[in-house]
Parts: C-alpha cells; structure tokens; sequence
C-alpha cells in the first residue's frame, strides 16, 4: 500500500547563470519538480488520512465522481470555480454560412477549456517558503514552451494544439544545423513513452536560434507530449562536435489552446542531454 506524501509547502528553485545577457551576475530561476506526479488516488489518500482516517476507497470515489461532474458541467457550457482552479469553456474553428444549418462537423470544430489558477491555489503557491540553489547554465540548447501555431479570430488567444496544424517551438540555440542524423525534434507521449515521432530540419517551417516551428504529424493523438530539441548549434555560425539534446520540463498538450506569452522566461529546465 502506497504511503501518504509529505507536504512541506517548501518550492526549490534552480538558478541558473544567464549567459545570455550582458548584465553582470544575472540569474533566472526554474523549479526543481519532485521526480513522482500526483494522482487522484494519491490525492484520496491524503484526503482520508486529514479526515481522520476515513476509508480512502470511498474517497476516491466521490473525488472520481466530483472530476466526472466538472468534466460533464463544462462539456455543457458551464464555467467551473472551484479552490484549485477555474475551467472556461472555449471553442475555435471556422463554417460556412452553409454550414448553419448542418450538424456540426467537429473536424472542422474544436471545443477545449481554458484553465487558470483557483484562489486557494495562488494563495497557497503565494505562502510557500522557497529555497534557491545554483546550477551551471546549460551550454546547449533551451526549450521555454510549445504552442500552436495560429491564433483564434479575436487574436488574443492561441487556437487549440491540433494534429496535422503548425507548432512553435521557443528556446534559446534552439536552430536545427548539424550533419549528425540526431539532429531535429522528437514528440515523444506522456501516457505511451514508446510512441514518437522524429520531425527532422528538413521539415521545418522556420528554423532559428529563439524559434522553431513544423506540422504536427496527423497521426499525433490529442493528450500530453514531450518535446527534445537536438541540435548541432551553438551561436552565430559555429557548431558543436557532438549533438545537444533539451527536453522542455513541462510537457505540451494536444487538444488544448494556449495563451500568448504564457510560456517562461529566457532559460533554463528540463533535462540536459
């Protein structure tokens, strides 16, 4: 049986030395993430065991159904306010004045939620005690976030992360060059390690130092994805011997939207290859 976590409300954070700045003793910050994730039965029980030892099966049956009655209420036009977080229905895609009268052709039509910090959450991230350790900059390439390639009508937010549309990737020596066959950009599924793809410079619509942007495979499946940058590059037109890999720490996810300039500041995370 699995034990209860430890919550100590303390946030490690790495600096890193900012190479890539002109000012003396510049420093950006990443968090170290524990190496396990939190599921809902883990979530359960905890929940049991600050209840006084409630039974934890029958928890995690009323959290499972509590997820099914969010899920569903958005799935209906509701907005969601809860605690953690607040959940907007949100829709993209584009019909013709022909199309009106049809039944909706959902290839054509994406419907998502767009999510955002409850006030418990941001109150309790905001209380949290932080610690800061340093690190070596990564000399290699740096990968900040992923996001689609296009944007909604009213230009303010990013249409969903589908298969077959265009994906930008923003880093730092993040431009594909090399002659090692290592060299691109590698999709690699959260729920399904074994399943990725291998998007080589070639393929790329644009291909610089700060961005990268490429169709997304049509066989990609809507869920959370890795995404490894491996590159020869290291500035202006100099390369290195052996290829650099950066995998962005926080995985991109397929079916969702994203907002502009939501993605981190210049440096660091992941892993290092």
């Amino acid at each position: 049986m699995a034990e209860n976590k430890t919550f100590n409300k303390l946030m490690s954070l790495m600096a890193y030395d900012n190479k890539l700045t002109e000012e003396e003793g510049d420093f950006y910050l990443r968090v170290k993430t524990m190496p396990d994730s939190i599921d809902l039965h883990a979530v359960a029980r905890e929940v049991a065991a600050r209840l006084g030892g409630k039974n934890e099966d029958e928890v995690y049956a009323i959290l499972n159904a509590a997820e099914g009655v969010k899920c569903d209420a958005v799935s209906s036009g509701f907005m969601i306010n809860t605690p953690f977080c607040q959940a907007r229905p949100a829709a993209s895609g584009s019909v013709m004045k022909t199309d009106l009268s049809k039944a909706v052709d959902r290839s054509r039509v994406k419907v998502y939620a767009n999510l955002t910090m409850g006030s418990d959450l941001r109150e309790s991230l905001d209380a949290c005690q932080l610690e800061i350790f340093t690190q070596p900059a990564p000399v290699g390439p740096i990968v900040n976030g992923a996001s689609s390639g296009r944007f909604e009508a009213d230009g303010t937010t990013r249409a969903p992360i589908e298969a077959g549309g265009a994906l930008t990737v923003e880093g730092s020596r993040i431009k594909l060059v090399g002659d090692s066959p290592q060299v691109g950009v590698t999709l690699t599924s959260v729920s399904d390690p074994e399943v990725s793809y291998f998007i080589p410079p070639t393929a790329m619509l644009i291909n610089e130092p700060k961005r990268l942007m490429f169709v997304l495979p049509r066989e990609v499946t809507d869920g959370s994805w890795q995404v490894t940058v491996t590159t020869q590059y290291s500035h202006a037109k100099q390369t290195v011997k052996k290829p650099r890999s950066f995998t962005m720490d926080m995985p991109f996810t397929i079916g969702e939207a994203t907002e502009p300039g939501g993605g981190e500041e210049e440096g660091g995370g992941g892993s290092m290859g």
